[in-house]
């Protein structure tokens, strides 16, 4: 059977994957051959994230001269922003249907987890435009994550249905860097072999029915619509240009002094520094440094050219400029209407993953609980980590007519509220015990309505 058969039927779940069956494997190895092909590009955009550019690694050396590398690394900056506006305040969540205990059992089942992991995944996502988030059981039978970036691990997924077919995860033992092993997660199986597919241990079974991988994507044209992509060019011009200038600075030290007519004998040089005069023997002599004639104008042009060209592209402002001194708060948050939208659009990549996380962590407490939740009953909020006018929200509250904003909806508004259902069980609570001490006052129109 040809590939594309096999591939097809699979698919169509007609035969399910068996990585004994040598055509099986066949598969598995070709796709793990189409990961190392990517692996390459993938490891050079975390490498620029990191800061390790090719205007560092390839600035040229001049022998004699002064060689500083300046490192000015605005990808990181760029992606650091973002990562803190989307997610700088905790995800919170809400039930479609006012069911509370679903709220309460993932927030009770994630309570374990990493607090920057969902912070940490969103950095990925932002950095390579793919990531990959593997779901397991731990020892203490807890629902967990691992987040997978694409220079660790392949999934092989139909295009049209984006279902995943197997997951290829390549890692190497803390105490054993030389040998890498590959873990191969099918819909029943996970597979254990080292780097040249020998099975190192029997395969473990899958508890999820299905690949326990969700694949993260930012966009569909991956890594050329990448902030990568975008301003790789430029920030290695500003880096390069940037040494430049540094080196002309620290090359004053090894300026020349020319002298015209005049010699200057080597024993004489020690008083002339000593005493700062020199004499000219003849008529005519004169004596100044022989420095290059460099515009500094235009090269701080230059510089500031570049970084605004990557503010722009970026979708980002500078907060070093100086602003006038009564812009109003609307002037101000229009100033971050394109980062906005752009940040929007990476919460909505991210809430796909945290979808599918729901949805597999719905699956776990099926299996461990008998507890039938459904995923599609949750939505997923996002506050964006900017500046709140609550004092103007308040206003505009107390004005609204009344029965036109739920309680609900109203604690939404608040920059310090993160969790409208724990907010509205606190009101409740507090309003009980005022009750149970006082049973004649009506708290009703004070803090809301008990019962909503």
């Amino acid at each position: 059977m040809n590939i594309t058969d096999l591939i097809k039927k699979l698919f169509k779940k007609e035969i399910g994957l068996d990585l004994n069956n040598p055509e099986h494997m066949q598969l598995v190895k070709k796709a793990y051959g189409s990961y190392y092909v990517f692996k390459n590009i993938y490891d050079k955009m975390y490498r620029y994230y990191k800061g390790d550019t090719d205007a560092i690694r390839k600035y040229l050396f001049v022998t004699e001269r002064s060689n500083l590398k300046i490192n000015a690394n605005y990808i990181k900056k760029f992606i650091k922003e973002e990562v803190a506006y989307t997610l700088g305040n905790d995800i919170t969540y809400e039930s479609r249907t006012d069911n509370v205990n679903t709220i309460k059992d993932i927030e009770y089942n994630t309570a374990h987890w990493d607090e920057l992991h969902d912070t940490d995944l969103m950095k990925y996502l932002l950095i390579f435009t793919q990531v990959y988030e593997l779901y397991y059981i731990d020892d203490n039978a807890d629902f967990c994550s691992k987040i997978i970036k694409p220079t660790e691990g392949y999934g092989y997924y139909d295009k049209a249905s984006n279902k995943i077919l197997f997951f290829i995860h390549a890692f190497k033992n803390d105490f054993d860097s030389i040998t890498a092993y590959i873990d191969v997660y099918t819909d029943d199986k996970i597979y254990h072999f080292d780097n040249k597919f020998n099975e190192i241990s029997p395969a473990t079974n899958n508890i999820f029915g299905e690949v326990p991988v969700t694949i993260g994507k930012l966009t569909e044209e991956g890594y050329d619509d990448s902030l990568y992509g975008d301003i790789r060019g430029l920030q290695d011009a500003f880096e390069t240009n940037l040494s430049d200038v540094g080196n002309e600075i620290s090359d004053f030290r090894n300026a020349y002094l020319l002298f015209k007519n005049a010699q200057v004998d080597k024993t004489d040089i020690p008083d002339m520094k000593k005493l700062g005069v020199i004499q000219f023997p003849t008529q005519g002599g004169d004596a100044a440094w022989l420095i290059k004639n460099i515009n500094d104008t235009f090269i701080q042009n230059t510089l500031n050219r570049y970084e605004d060209t990557m503010y722009q592209l970026a979708c980002h402002i500078n907060h070093n400029e100086k602003l006038q001194s009564n812009l109003s708060g609307i002037t101000l948050r229009s100033r971050l209407i394109v980062l906005e939208n752009k940040c929007n659009l990476q919460i909505k990549a991210h809430k796909n993953i945290i979808k599918n996380r729901v949805r597999f962590l719905f699956k776990y407490l099926d299996i461990k609980k008998n507890l039938n939740y459904d995923y599609k009953d949750i939505k997923t909020l996002y506050t964006p980590n900017i500046p709140s006018d609550d004092l103007a929200t308040s206003q505009m509250l107390s004005q609204a007519p009344q029965g036109v904003i739920s309680k609900d909806t109203a604690r939404g508004l608040y920059s310090f509220i993160n969790n409208k259902v724990s907010e509205a069980d606190k009101v409740k609570k507090e309003q009980s015990e005022e009750i149970n001490l006082n049973p004649g006052i009506d708290l009703s129109n004070v803090h809301g309505d008990i019962n909503e």
